[in-house]
């Protein structure tokens, strides 16, 4: 699936949060633990939420469609367990890191959040690839260039209009 690999870090890091959130529950005995470190831990709807975004802005319509099919055909297999096994079958092959082979060290030892993640977006396939995704998510990312750009420019007016520290700065560093 074209654009998968641009994906691979925002994907295994969703994937390691899902299993974190397994082992916290797990450990608790079915009631999810809230807090790691002092830190709020997130719920796999609000992981899922983090992960849309980075799908839709970062696949091809095409890759999409594909992922959509993919979870139709998942929900054709029989048990919870064979939707599992479908699963492990096609997650290496759909994600994999940039520029490497399928089952290079990187990716054999990412395999276990991969899995996780890949169940998650073929679980949601349906909401997050939802008719009209590919332009919310070229909106999105016009959006997030437009923003970077009044950020520079705004910037740049600021130490335009603030010489005295430019000039400042200059002439002390060439005493020092």
């Amino acid at each position: 699936v074209e654009g998968m690999a641009k994906c691979y870090d925002g994907i295994v890091s969703a994937g390691t949060a899902l299993l974190d959130l397994a082992n916290d529950r797990d450990s608790s005995n079915g009631t999810a633990a809230t807090t790691h470190g002092g830190k709020q831990k997130l719920t796999a709807s609000e992981i899922m939420g983090a992960l849309a975004p980075l799908l839709i802005t970062t696949l091809e319509q095409p890759s999409g469609e594909a992922i959509v099919e993919l979870s139709r055909l998942r929900k054709f297999c029989g048990t919870r367990r064979y939707q599992r096994r479908f699963v492990q079958r096609i997650a290496p092959h759909l994600v994999r890191p940039p520029d490497a082979a399928t089952w290079c060290l990187r990716h054999q030892s990412d395999i276990e959040p991969i899995i996780a993640a890949v169940e998650m977006i073929l679980d949601n396939a349906t909401e997050v690839f939802s008719a009209g995704w590919f332009e919310r998510g070229r909106n999105m990312l016009k959006d997030t260039r437009r923003a970077e750009t009044l950020r520079t420019a705004a910037s740049q007016l600021r130490r335009l209009n603030s010489p005295s520290l430019v000039d400042g700065a200059a002439v002390g560093g060439g005493e020092g």
